[in-house]
């Protein structure tokens, strides 16, 4: 055995390794449809270098044509798997185009007997096409969602396993080391063969990555929203506000708290059902968002309750997108099994303008002000008493 198909063997037992865990990856569910398509990739490509090691005893259509076509098959399907990966439409028209110009290319070269170099050509070619826009497309699509230094070292692998092959199909005409075939000994192949090891166990790495990132972000959005919403959860919710109380405390910026409770909720359960009390939920709660500002944040903080946390807001601004956010609710929209059932919500609002106050302390105050909500007949707004009022309530 040369060197050559010493490191084709090692390429491809970790090719088909590497397969293995795509595979088993998709069929426990993680990243299911990308997970598939680097599953296939890795065996296709396991299949291209099988194909390249028994060259010499194979018949030129299955170690040449089917070979090399199942190689740049590989690298289109992992394409494809990185455009799912990235919320993209496949561009499979675009796919099949070039796995059939190439297939037909290299039909034609082995039909005729063409020179290795016109086979490394149009193979090389088609690899790199497939890395090449597989890493562009990743890097525009990803830096948005995970960052530019993560999405680059994503991209990159890809980028750079594509670049070699498109310089391969460059030198592969006037070279001829580079002309041979990757399974004939030559000191470019043996140097070319380590370079893809090291690069698709690279490739891979950074696909894997991605897919745990993505994990751990979809776990750590989970752990502060709501599921239903989509809103932010009580844990998020008080976050958010603690961070707000700190800078009220560093640079004396007020804000105010929304208390907002969907009125009669427990009669819409039990006349029509937690289905309809669900979409009730939702949609007051895609009402309350439209109704707010892009810094403003709110919060399901259980049941029917809502809160909506307003920065740099003054009792007057507060009070005002109150009322804006209980006349949108007003407004919502069932299905019309149940178009006649009213929806409204009774509203309690506390401003936050003295530092020292604890926050359990402002809380207290505006859940008084929801409870004189509904005290006062719902679907109204209410205004929390100053704090000095509140400790004198207290304290009486």
């Amino acid at each position: 055995m040369t060197i050559s198909q010493l490191l084709l063997t090692i390429i491809l037992l970790q090719q088909g390794f590497l397969g293995l865990i795509w595979l088993g990856a998709a069929a426990i569910g993680l990243a299911r449809r990308p997970a598939w398509h680097w599953g296939l990739a890795a065996a296709a490509m396991a299949v291209c270098l099988a194909g390249v090691m028994l060259r010499d005893v194979l018949d030129p259509w299955l170690g040449l044509w089917l070979a090399n076509s199942a190689g740049v098959a590989a690298m289109t399907v992992l394409r494809r798997g990185v455009q799912i990966f990235c919320d993209q439409a496949p561009t499979d028209r675009q796919h099949l185009g070039v796995c059939v110009a190439v297939t037909l290319w290299l039909a034609l070269a082995v039909s005729l007997s063409l020179p290795n170099h016109w086979i490394v050509f149009i193979t090389s070619l088609g690899l790199a096409w497939g890395l090449l826009g597989a890493a562009g497309e990743a890097w525009s699509r990803l830096r948005f969602e995970f960052g530019k230094a993560a999405a680059l070292a994503f991209a990159l692998p890809l980028a750079v396993i594509g670049s070699a092959f498109a310089l391969r199909a460059m030198l592969a005409p006037l070279v001829p080391d580079v002309g041979r075939t990757i399974g004939q000994l030559s000191p470019f192949n043996v140097g070319f063969g380590l370079f893809i090891m090291a690069a698709m166990l690279t490739l891979h790495f950074a696909l894997a990555a991605m897919v745990v990132l993505r994990l751990v972000r979809q776990l750590r959005h989970l752990s502060n929203h709501d599921a239903l919403t989509g809103l932010l959860n009580r844990r998020g919710f008080e976050q958010r506000l603690q961070l707000e109380a700190e800078r009220l405390r560093r640079y004396a910026t007020p804000f105010a708290v929304l208390s907002i409770d969907i009125d009669h909720f427990k009669l819409i359960n039990d006349r029509f059902g937690h289905g309809v009390g669900d979409e009730v939920l939702t949609r007051v709660a895609r009402a309350l968002q439209l109704g707010l500002r892009d810094v403003d944040r709110i919060g399901r903080m259980g049941g029917e309750e809502f809160c909506v946390l307003l920065p740099h807001s003054s009792e007057e601004g507060a009070a005002g997108a109150a009322q804006r956010l209980r006349e949108r609710v007003r407004d919502v929209q069932l299905t019309a099994a149940v178009a006649a059932l009213p929806i409204t919500v009774s509203v309690g609002v506390a401003c936050a303008q003295d530092a020292a106050e604890p926050l359990p302390e402002l809380m207290r105050r505006l859940d008084r002000a929801l409870y004189r909500a509904k005290d006062c007949g719902r679907d109204r707004v209410e205004m929390a008493e100053a704090r000095n009022s509140a400790l004198r309530w207290s304290a009486a």
